[in-house]
């Protein structure tokens, strides 16, 4: 997802938290200018104090150590912005001349070049030719060897038979649907959910239109509920759904970073959960025995909520890679799998967790620079066999989110990939 996120590549700016920031870091800047590298390094260090996470904090606050003789701390800092980030500038520069000897900083530039490498496991799964729907999420019927993807452009679902025969299962912008996030199939119960969200780039964009999550017969497409959000309730993004075995539906809101529950009995979409530590919250995975609830939040990496006890914890990993900029991501034999299009190079990564579940010991590389990535988004697992979305199309769009001609976008790719 990009156009409702918050910019990667500039500093957060929310409420008082961003202006305050805003202002550390632009004082920073001047006094570097300024060459007073004792401000500089003052300022950007309560920079970093108010969003540790920031790969431009990280890279400056690099730079303000090296310049005040803190050599750990400008190692340290570089290595994680460059995990986020890997076409940061390191070698050639002034500004590192007191670590630019070291082994520590010779090491840094070999990280560096490791992770600015393709790694390539995926294959082409299937295309889609129509290059204008731009599609975000996709859904696997393995009962019936179908595939749902939903479009944001065009407001609607398709589905791919095994044949790769496509057509719509819904119509655009049926019953009010806006655009299409996560989608959800519960074979068992014959029923497919799909959350959507107003956004610019759809067709026919009403800024009076609200989110809201579709169930559909399955078999049959006809619509069986639409549980809307009221005109009272602040913008939302619904950005993703997962089922529980129960088959209750839980959908996450990046634009409030909350979870809200469908509840079927009274029609309405119930808040669930919420934390100040969220900035930007995406996918959502259970753990097996549903015991867990996997948050991807899009600044501060990944957390793990208890769902009796409503306890929430950071995933921490020691390994040398970032957990930011994670949209899809899904649970896979004690693992994590998470589509990262909020990194540089973009990448699709394995993460596997100790025993409770509580940390990340060490990753797999699905892909990385994959030469048919243009900001992979959600996918699917079946059995052992891994189905992404290799290029959503949020760029395909001008100044004004009028969807560019054919002959500037490609055709819609889904990969997949071999699980171990």
């Amino acid at each position: 997802m990009r156009k409702f996120i918050l910019p990667f590549c500039l500093l957060l700016t929310i409420s008082a938290l961003g202006q305050e920031l805003q202002k550390f870091y632009n004082e920073a800047m001047s006094a570097y200018r300024a060459k007073d590298y004792g401000r500089f390094y003052e300022n950007i260090k309560e920079a970093y104090k108010l969003r540790p996470t920031h790969q431009g904090i990280l890279y400056q606050l690099g730079i303000a150590a090296a310049l005040t003789n803190h050599n750990k701390e400008a190692i340290e800092s570089l290595k994680k912005a460059v995990l986020i980030n890997a076409d940061f500038k390191l070698q050639g520069l002034a500004d590192f001349n007191s670590i630019n000897d070291t082994k520590e900083f010779k090491s840094l530039i070999a990280l560096q070049k490791e992770w600015q490498t393709p790694v390539v496991h995926s294959e082409v799964a299937f295309t889609i030719k129509d290059r204008s729907l731009h599609t975000e999420g996709i859904e696997y019927d393995a009962e019936h060897k179908t595939f749902y993807l939903g479009s944001i452009h065009k407001r609607k679902i398709i589905k791919v038979a095994s044949d790769g025969t496509m057509t719509d299962f819904c119509p655009s912008a049926f019953n009010g649907m806006t655009s299409i996030f996560g989608i959800k199939v519960d074979s068992k119960k014959n029923v497919l959910w799909a959350c959507s969200s107003p956004m610019h780039e759809m067709e026919n964009y009403d800024s009076a239109s609200r989110s809201a999550v579709f169930k559909f017969e399955l078999s049959s497409g006809k619509l069986m509920h639409k549980f809307e959000m009221p005109l009272i309730a602040k913008a939302n993004v619904f950005g993703d759904l997962i089922l529980n075995k129960n088959g209750e539906v839980f959908v996450s809101d990046s634009q409030n970073n909350s979870i809200s529950i469908v509840n079927e009995k009274t029609g309405q979409i119930e808040p669930f959960y919420s934390s100040p530590d969220f900035v930007n919250t995406q996918g959502l995975a259970f753990s097996l025995d549903e015991k867990y609830l996997f948050i991807a939040d899009y600044v501060n990496g990944i957390y793990r909520l208890n769902l009796k006890t409503k306890e929430l914890i950071e995933i921490t990993t020691q390994a040398d890679v970032s957990l930011k900029g994670i949209d899809g991501i899904y649970f896979y034999n004690n693992s994590l799998i998470a589509i990262q299009n909020g990194v540089t190079p973009l990448r699709c990564t394995k993460y596997l967790l100790n025993k409770d579940l509580s940390q990340i010991t060490k990753f797999e590389i699905i892909d990385r620079k994959h030469p048919n990535f243009n900001e992979p988004t959600l996918g699917v697992i079946d059995e052992k066999t891994f189905y992404y979305i290799a290029n959503s199309q949020w760029g395909g769009y001008d100044d004004n989110h009028r969807i560019k001609p054919d002959d500037q976008l490609k055709d819609i790719v889904v990969l997949k990939a071999r699980l171990n």
